[in-house]
């Protein structure tokens, strides 16, 4: 699949073109979407609260829940772990998991 990296505009393909459509969906709240009313996770609802464990937790079962819903067309990924951390800004997630038959792992900061 080929894509266009919505930061910096220029082409992306194969794996780099996943870790963009995971960060945007990951990113981005649902419900922002006009059209697209069930496109996002719920991870960006963590932010607004304290970081604690609970908030992490919450942060991790988001993530993978986002890997499921159709609507988001992320799931030639297979998530196997996730990992969610304080980050300075924010939060950061570290996935790991299955595309194309082969283990790969990526970060989402948040």
């Amino acid at each position: 699949m080929i894509g266009i990296d919505s930061r910096t505009g220029r082409t992306l393909s194969d794996w780099e073109q996943l870790v963009s459509r995971v960060r945007q969906v990951i990113t981005t709240p649902v419900g922002a979407r006009e059209k697209r009313r069930d496109f996002g996770s719920r991870v960006p609802e963590t932010l607004s609260r304290n970081l604690g464990d609970q908030q992490l937790v919450l942060a991790q079962a988001f993530a993978i829940d986002a890997f499921y819903q159709p609507i988001n067309g992320i799931d030639d990924f297979t998530p196997s772990r996730c990992i969610a951390s304080r980050h300075a800004s924010g939060l950061r997630l570290q996935l790991e998991g299955t595309w194309q038959g082969q283990k790969k792992s990526l970060e989402v900061p948040i």
